[in-house]
């Protein structure tokens, strides 16, 4: 008899204890929030709890309401009131003693994205390696260009267009190859246009 009722009475007991773990330690969702903190105050008749409000912008929709369990973090952020945060919280069943479900664990300052300047530097960093790239290959065509026209210009001896195709063929086999680029076949001078002087 004794047995079954010390059973029961640690029975619960231990319901008990379950539902305040669960009701007000147990954490049903994290996360982050960032924004401007517009108000941290100690506030409570009895007892005092710390609660603050983060504005995301504007609108109701857009503040967010938050508590702060640990005076040191509450102090801490207490001197960056009216500065941009960014809180981590646990979201709670019931907020008693606090006024919100939401108390706050960590914060940190806003500060300006590393990644995203680096990113940024990286993105003009390719864009410059993309305009040297384009430079070298417009200078490329207009070397290209250049080195065209002055055997075009060659074309209209065959003789010396032959002499020069082979020197070149002998002694720069790398130039020789960019010279097929240039279309110009070695040809019959009566065979050229008659816009083109023969010699």
């Amino acid at each position: 008899m004794k047995n079954w009722k010390l059973r029961l009475i640690i029975g619960f007991f231990s319901l008990i204890t379950i539902f305040i773990y669960i009701t007000f330690f147990y954490s049903i969702s994290t996360g982050k929030r960032v924004g401007n903190l517009t108000k941290l105050s100690l506030k409570g008749r009895i007892l005092k709890t710390w609660e603050g409000t983060l504005s995301e912008g504007y609108g109701d929709k857009l503040t967010t309401q938050f508590s702060i369990s640990d005076e040191k973090l509450a102090h801490e952020l207490y001197e960056h009131e009216g500065r941009e945060v960014v809180i981590f919280y646990e979201e709670h069943l019931s907020g008693w003693p606090r006024d919100t479900h939401y108390n706050v664990i960590k914060w940190h300052p806003m500060v300006k994205d590393e990644t995203s300047k680096n990113n940024m530097d990286n993105k003009l960093q390719n864009q410059s390696q993309s305009a040297l790239e384009a430079l070298k290959i417009v200078s490329h065509e207009m070397q290209l260009g250049l080195f065209c026209s002055l055997l075009g210009t060659l074309v209209t001896d065959q003789e010396l267009y032959k002499k020069v195709k082979t020197k070149v063929q002998e002694q720069n086999p790398y130039l020789f190859e960019k010279m097929k680029l240039c279309n110009y076949p070695s040809i019959n001078p009566t065979q050229l246009p008659a816009s083109v002087p023969t010699p």
